[in-house]
């Protein structure tokens, strides 16, 4: 309990906008360690989802059936919501900026990471955010580098209320390797819902 307890104090100090830089850092970096921790056991850590797993592919169709909900929070946040994040996909590429944004369901031939971001903005007729986690496998992107994204890019969003988790349909997905307990641990810190 204590590893799920953690990571969420970290969630929390990592989208808190309001906190200096070094502190969010500092989260990010206890995050990761913490969540390596976590999946230890886990032959297949939440990363490295292969492609085209079904439930993950279903999960992408469910955050983005849900989207409209998700802006709605984000442009006129009831009490107790905040950290309001989408996950975006990216491969390393040749030329500049050294990356591709990779829609969700697609299957490119190279490795894929998934990554939240942090300080959402809207940008004309897309968005624009930060890295909020450090890359495990890709070589020209760093935490809380600028992303510019579309609707289109994103592959699932979440936001805490109150201290729970709403939406993050890909955390059950990425926990299906983890072991009993630590599935436990997340759904009851967290109020995850897996079917």
């Amino acid at each position: 309990m204590q590893r799920v307890e953690a990571m969420t104090v970290c969630l929390r100090e990592l989208f808190d906008i309001r906190r200096p830089a070094k502190v969010r850092f500092a989260a990010a970096i206890l995050l990761t360690a913490v969540s390596t921790l976590a999946f230890a056991q886990d032959p297949n850590p939440a990363p490295k989802v292969p492609k085209g797993d079904p439930a993950m592919i279903a999960a992408f169709a469910k955050a983005a059936v849900s989207l409209d909900e998700f802006f709605a929070k984000w442009r006129n946040p009831p009490p107790g919501a905040e950290g309001f994040s989408v996950k975006i996909g990216l491969m390393d590429a040749v030329g500049a900026p050294g990356y591709a944004i990779v829609r969700p369901g697609s299957f490119p031939p190279n490795f894929v990471e998934w990554f939240w971001t942090r300080d959402l903005r809207a940008d004309g007729a897309g968005f624009v955010a930060e890295l909020g986690n450090a890359p495990e496998d890709l070589r020209d992107v760093s935490m809380g580098q600028t992303i510019h994204f579309t609707r289109q890019d994103i592959g699932d969003w979440m936001y805490f209320q109150n201290g729970k988790i709403i939406g993050n349909a890909t955390a059950c997905p990425a926990l299906a390797h983890a072991s009993t307990e630590e599935r436990r641990q997340m759904k009851e810190q967290y109020g995850l819902v897996c079917e």
